[in-house]
């Protein structure tokens, strides 16, 4: 059964364990070459179970992948920043979750704004030490290259995601998130809010090691690894989403559930 389409009732939670719509935000972030869709599953999913959920869209991204060729991650950042500022200004505790990109800029974005707390799935940190020279290379004789094929290991879902991808990946954007990563490891320390982070052995994408690396160096004293071992990198569209779904929803409530609690003794 798909969890996505599942009321809290179905699923087994209590109408007691659903957070009012009101306070909590959550603001979902896709991945490099990807959209809103990579992410609305999820996103149903936590507003079924009472959360506000913000499923943003990154500039350049939506339509062409000529549109991407002028933008990298100062804009992305600023658009994930801005949408933050909204969502706080609606919520009382706001939440990130991202993938891959996304991760990585949910984490940048925690080192330097207060989050409740941050979900970083398959978010990257080294990738391969030949990736940017490759990259600078290829760009220096086409500013796209055509799209490898959908890291998703269950069949039907990988047909399924094909439909709604970049059939090219445009050089100068992968570029500027390659070289803003080293920037991000020097960041991780300097953040403090609680931190799930999730990744797949079997990535083709990003490897399993900048997870763990993340995970090392991350400054949350509230901070969890989740390892999947038969999905891919889409782990949010792939065999396990299931597992993804619910521990992003568990850790939200826990974080929430605490706060809470420390907000009342505080009044008392």
């Amino acid at each position: 059964m798909d969890m996505a389409h599942m009321s809290s009732e179905e699923i087994g939670i209590s109408s007691s364990q659903v957070i009012e719509q009101s306070s909590i935000g959550i603001l979902l972030v896709h991945g490099l070459n990807a959209g809103r869709g990579d992410m609305e599953e999820l996103a149903a999913f936590l507003a079924a179970h009472g959360l506000l959920t913000e499923n943003i869209l990154l500039p350049g991204h939506g339509r062409d992948v000529w549109d991407m060729l002028s933008v990298g991650w100062p804009e992305w950042a600023q658009a994930v920043w801005s949408e933050l500022q909204l969502l706080k200004s609606r919520c009382a505790r706001t939440f990130l979750v991202g993938h891959s990109l996304g991760g990585a800029l949910c984490l940048h974005t925690a080192a330097h704004e207060e989050v409740n707390g941050v979900v970083a799935m398959c978010p990257p940190l080294y990738m391969r030490s030949w990736m940017l020279p490759a990259v600078q290379l290829a760009k220096r004789f086409t500013p796209v290259v055509p799209s490898l094929r959908e890291d998703i290991c269950d069949p039907a879902a990988r047909r399924r995601y094909t439909r709604a991808v970049y059939r090219w990946t445009p050089m100068a954007p992968v570029e500027s998130m390659l070289q803003y990563l080293p920037r991000l490891y020097s960041e991780l320390s300097t953040v403090k809010a609680p931190v799930l982070i999730m990744n797949a052995t079997c990535d083709h994408v990003v490897p399993a090691r900048d997870g763990q690396s993340i995970y090392q160096l991350i400054g949350s004293q509230d901070k969890e690894l989740v390892t999947f071992c038969r999905s891919y990198h889409v782990i949010m569209k792939d065999c396990e989403h299931e597992q993804v779904f619910t521990k992003t929803l568990a850790f939200v409530q826990r974080i929430a559930d605490n706060a809470s609690l420390d907000s009342s003794l505080q009044a008392s």
